[in-house]
């Protein structure tokens, strides 16, 4: 509507003026400077016409004139932008097939083209990080954090870096940064998490995993026995004050939160025990036996009989197994008992059932030195050590 108001106004004004031009005289006199000038309306018209057209070109050429530089130094750029473009994409199929010098040399190329860190920074740094150079790595990464889109992958890469290098402090500052600018990246909760729980900052470990429960970074199974960790912490750190009533609650609380999160369960049952609570005690080792043999539970469990003979701590941990008799942690217990009362046909019986379950070093070992005890053969616990050398390291 508004363009076809306008299209009216304008049609409107221009048969105004052709009315009022057939209206005026057909002569027209025009004196200027002594000069008279006598001549028709048309002519007059044409004149004007012609002087306007004369006037517009003389414009457009002057401004072709004084642009024409503007237009080349233009045209280059844009030469140099597209040759800035086309190094930058070979540099990143160079990074694809592993060519160390033509990823330094188009990385490079594309800088001196293009002079934008934020598009060439990430092939700097493969390029640097393809060429071992570590120093040069470090301030690539230093230049990402001047610009905000690339901050974070500056941040994310010295975090990195500093764990290789064992700057585990340094990791933690850059972590915490990269965490601020982008908390739902994959992983960078979980590090942090590690590096402030290894520092001992459990409230700073609090802060980041709600961000990770928040953003869902982390599963549901590896938050729960995170937050246990921390209440664990904690418990310990009462335990060590002195208030084993809070330590008590914590630890409650930890195994709450995770319920095969073996150390707040052993804490708990071993602060029960001294207050004389030795039935709830044993009743939360069993139950935690049952989910998740473990040796710390053994060892709790054998605590509760301080003064107990050889064969009594035999039907102690038998107790204990009972609960999950199908596990290789309760084989190993009982044969270990076992050796140390001197059934020496239990101990062999449990070793074997063990090592057809999941061979290990415990088991190994303890049929070498059932070898030793029973038979006094110190070829076949020589050969039993042998094969548990083959084998990788028991999980802690």
């Amino acid at each position: 509507m508004r363009r076809l108001g306008g299209f009216l106004l304008v049609v409107a004004l221009l048969v105004m003026a052709a009315v009022w031009l057939v209206d005026q005289p057909d002569e027209i006199t025009i004196r200027w400077q002594g000069w008279r000038i006598d001549t028709k309306m048309p002519i007059l018209l044409l004149g004007l016409l012609f002087v306007a057209a004369f006037a517009a070109g003389l414009g457009r050429m002057a401004r072709t004139v004084v642009g024409a530089p503007g237009r080349l130094s233009g045209a280059r750029q844009t030469k140099r932008t597209l040759k800035g473009y086309r190094a930058l994409s070979e540099g990143l199929a160079a990074v694809a097939t592993g060519d160390t010098r033509r990823v330094a040399r188009l990385a490079h190329q594309a800088e001196k083209l293009l002079k934008d860190p934020s598009l060439t920074g990430l092939l700097s740094v493969q390029a640097a990080r393809m060429g071992g150079d570590e120093s040069e790595l470090r301030a690539r990464f230093e230049t990402m954090l001047t610009r905000p889109e690339t901050a974070f992958l500056g941040l994310k890469g010295l975090t990195d870096l500093a764990l290789r290098q064992g700057e585990r402090d340094h990791a933690r500052d850059y972590a915490t940064r990269a965490l601020s600018i982008q908390p739902s990246a994959e992983g960078l909760a979980a590090t942090l998490f590690d590096l402030q729980a290894e520092a001992g900052l459990w409230a700073e470990a609090e802060i980041t995993l709600s961000v990770a429960r928040r953003y869902r970074t982390m599963p549901d199974e590896e938050l729960a026995r995170r937050r246990a960790q921390i209440l664990y912490a904690r418990a310990q750190a009462a335990e060590d004050r002195g208030n084993r009533v809070e330590a008590l609650d914590l630890a409650l609380a930890a195994r709450k939160a995770d319920p095969s999160f073996i150390p707040a369960i052993v804490l708990a049952a071993e602060i029960l025990r001294r207050r004389g609570k030795e039935r709830k005690a044993a009743q939360m080792i069993q139950a935690a036996f049952r989910i998740a043999p473990h040796p710390a539970l053994v060892a709790a469990w054998i605590a509760f009989g301080p003064t107990d003979t050889p064969l009594e701590r035999v039907k102690r941990v038998q107790r204990l197994v009972e609960v999950n008799q199908s596990s290789s942690e309760g084989h190993l217990a009982l044969a270990e008992a076992a050796l140390d009362a001197k059934l020496w046909g239990q101990a062999r019986t449990r070793l074997m059932q063990a090592l057809e379950e999941r061979p290990s070093h415990r088991v190994l070992t303890l049929l070498a030195r059932l070898e030793r005890e029973e038979n006094k053969d110190e070829k076949a616990a020589l050969a039993w050590l042998a094969k548990a050398g083959a084998l990788p390291p028991d999980p802690v």
